[in-house]
Order: structure tokens, then C-alpha cells, then sequence
């Protein structure tokens, strides 16, 4: 029986198990770098997400405070003209002009509910962005977790290669070891 030619083989498959062990162990090592990038990657996204939510969550509640400033305003507005008439009672009974206080504070009165409009314009814009920008991150979340969950499935497949690559160097190893002995015996 020719041991030379068995040692051989099993000396082969003790280097290439041996390869695939350093191939694995890398590859492990590259899998926990980055799978510790997507856990950061994670962790930030779900910090912008909770605080573009916050802001959403503040500018709701301004939003809604405006529905009482239209009421003051148009409480003001109510009150500008009661006082207006009064004010024109009081001076058509006396030798001054009479002055209408809306005409006088009418176009202060417009530009205020003019300016208020514009802001809560504004603030709808921007709850709209906030929006889109929350659907955008929690989109990227998703797909984060997705991703992490494929890094710990492939790390998974490479241990698994790992033990079985070390399981047959091992028996390699063993061959190796009966059929130098079988040679030794033979000389």
C-alpha cells in the first residue's frame, strides 16, 4: 500500500481545511465590523426619527394654538368696532371729526392676520417636510434592520463553515498522523 500517496492527500486537505479556517475567521471579523456600523447606523436612525417626531409633535401643537389666536384676533377685530362706533357716538356729539377707528386700525389689524397666516403656513410646510422626512428615515430603518439581519444570517452560515472546516482539518490532521506512522513502520 502506497501511505506516501494517503499522507499526501490528507496533508492536502489539513492545508486547504486550514485556508478556509483563516478565510472564515476573516470573514467572521469582517461580518462584526460590520455589523457593529449597521447597530450604529441603526441606533442613529432611530434617534433622528424620534427627534423629527418631537418637532412634529411641537409644531402640531403650535398649529393647533393658532385656531385660539384666530379667535383673539377676531375677538380684537370684534372689539376695534364696538369701540369704533362708540368712539364716533361720542364724537359726532362734539365739534371734532369723527374718526373711524377701523378705517384708523383696520390695516394693522390685516397685516397682523396676514403675518399670522403667513406663519402657519410656514408651520404647515414644515410639518409637511417632517413628515416626508420621518417616512424617508423610517424607510432606511427598515431597510438598516433588514441588513443587519442578513449580516447576522451570513455570520451565522460562516461559523457554521468555520466548525465544519475545523472539524475536517482535524480528521486531516489524524490521516496525517496514521499514515506517517504507517511510513515509518515500512522503513
Amino acid at each position: 500500500m502506497n501511505y506516501e500517496y494517503y499522507y499526501n492527500n490528507a496533508r492536502n486537505r489539513y492545508y486547504d481545511a486550514s485556508a478556509e479556517i483563516t478565510s472564515c475567521e476573516n470573514r467572521i471579523n469582517d461580518l462584526r465590523h460590520q455589523r457593529q456600523q449597521k447597530v450604529n447606523q441603526i441606533n442613529q436612525l432611530r434617534t433622528d426619527i424620534k427627534n423629527h417626531q418631537d418637532a412634529l409633535a411641537n409644531i402640531t401643537q403650535i398649529s393647533q394654538s393658532s385656531q385660539i389666536l384666530h379667535r383673539k384676533l377676531l375677538y380684537i377685530n370684534n372689539k376695534t368696532s364696538e369701540a369704533s362706533m362708540n368712539f364716533s357716538g361720542m364724537l359726532s356729539s362734539s365739534s371734532e371729526p369723527s374718526k373711524n377707528l377701523d378705517d384708523v386700525y383696520g390695516e394693522e389689524m390685516s397685516n397682523t392676520r396676514h403675518a399670522l397666516n403667513g406663519i402657519l403656513d410656514s408651520l404647515n410646510a414644515k410639518k409637511n417636510t417632517l413628515n416626508s422626512q420621518i417616512a424617508d428615515l423610517q424607510s432606511q430603518l427598515r431597510q438598516a434592520e433588514w441588513d443587519l439581519q442578513d449580516i447576522d444570517n451570513d455570520a451565522r452560515a460562516t461559523q457554521t463553515r468555520l466548525q465544519e472546516s475545523k472539524s475536517r482539518r482535524s480528521n486531516a490532521s489524524y490521516d496525517m498522523e496514521y499514515y506517517r506512522r504507517k511510513m515509518n513502520a515500512a522503513v
